[in-house]
């Protein structure tokens, strides 16, 4: 592959991750639509959510393994296409079942492309995996950031909620023809089936494994609820508007967007990925505690903003470099391993946070503070492994 023939492949990657952005936050957007529409109540919205993750844990594993089996853009066009029959299907979807079906492609379509887009990256940039990795967050934020000011022009202009729904339909389209074109490096198959593992990870890093498979699960649980659950709770708490409350999704992911280049930067120029890991982990527990403590309009803006800054500005996907470089013969498969704990919190945390809704807003936001401290132990873990390699 030449550079520009890099270029073009990986910026189509990374506009997948726009559409996998809005993805994460469609329903939600959407909540009081789609309970008409389901004729279901908030907790209904959520079992469907919740689909998205059991659909990532159905195909995960399978996923992974055809990654490293095939190639990479097979899988990639297969999560693509997958998103399309998601998007599709929920719009013309009246039942709550139906809708559950549907939302299983979601979780196929974030298996695949995971599992094929970051190996790729690794591929295509072998140097700088995880500083590039990273950009991939950059543009899941762009989509968070774009899609509820599109939502607050819908309701504002009493439109049809739906064409969300086919505006992302249309930027699939375009880009599954970009990427039919695109060039992968190619697969060699002994380097992705050798029965060994590297001897330094064999010698030492079983609890570090451990400790970053569970950050895989409590970082992308944090700021999940938070772009979840954090305009319904501004609307409960502190009596926001619902067009302002959904715009703090925005800020969110404002912060994302701009701390993937600050993260980019520093895990280029320091190599210190896991204190990375653990600086933003520890100043996430900090804030999720003052916004239970302190709950008021502008600092909930705030906190919203650093929140994506710290917990959702790239450290998951730091965190999965990390693991790749690890098992640098089987990065389908640790892909895999890495985002299956990601599947088990969508697939179950949509729900649990729906069930402490429905008793109170402020519960939530005590099993994400809860969340965060466990988090942050495993961070102290990565650090600690690391200091005595």
């Amino acid at each position: 592959m030449n550079n520009r023939e890099k270029k073009i492949t990986v910026f189509s990657l990374f506009f997948n991750y726009i559409l996998q952005g809005m993805a994460a936050i469609i329903l939600s957007q959407h909540l009081k639509e789609l309970m008409v529409q389901l004729q279901t109540d908030a907790k209904g919205v959520s079992l469907v959510i919740s689909c998205i993750g059991l659909g990532r844990v159905l195909v995960l594993y399978l996923s992974g393994y055809l990654s490293d089996r095939l190639g990479r853009k097979p899988i990639i066009l297969i999560g693509m296409i997958s998103y399309l029959i998601f998007f599709t299907g929920i719009m013309f979807s009246h039942l709550i079942y139906l809708a559950a079906f549907f939302a299983l492609f979601a979780g196929f379509a974030n298996a695949f492309l995971d599992t094929g887009t970051y190996p790729a990256i690794a591929e295509i940039y072998p140097n700088f995996s995880c500083s590039v990795s990273v950009f991939n967050k950059a543009f899941i934020s762009i989509g968070q950031f774009i899609l509820p000011y599109i939502v607050g022009f819908l309701l504002i202009e009493d439109l049809y909620y739906g064409y969300t729904f086919v505006m992302c339909i249309l930027l699939l389209l375009i880009n599954l023809i970009v990427m039919w074109r695109c060039k992968f490096p190619e697969l060699n198959p002994k380097q992705n089936v050798i029965n060994k593992i590297d001897t330094h990870l064999k010698r030492d890093s079983k609890l570090e494994g451990v400790a970053l498979v569970t950050l895989g699960f409590t970082i992308v649980t944090l700021f999940n609820i938070i772009a979840w659950w954090m305009p319904e709770y501004a609307m409960q708490v502190v009596n926001m508007e619902r067009a302002e409350a959904l715009k703090l999704v925005s800020l969110y992911s404002l912060g994302s967007f701009i701390s993937v280049f600050i993260t980019a930067y520093v895990s280029k120029k320091t190599r210190c990925d896991h204190w990375i890991l653990w600086v933003c982990s520890s100043i996430s527990v900090v804030l999720l505690t003052l916004i239970i403590l302190i709950p008021s309009v502008l600092f909930i803006k705030v906190a919203t903003f650093f929140i994506g800054v710290f917990a959702a500005g790239g450290i998951w996907q730091i965190a999965l470099a990390i693991m790749i470089d690890f098992y640098p013969h089987f990065k389908g498969r640790v892909t895999s391993v890495y985002t299956m704990a990601t599947s088990i919190s969508v697939m179950l945390i949509p729900y649990i946070t729906g069930v402490l809704a429905n008793r109170n807003i402020k519960l939530v936001m005590y099993f994400n503070l809860m969340v965060g401290i466990i988090n942050l132990i495993a961070a102290t873990i990565v650090v600690r492994r690391y200091k005595q390699s």
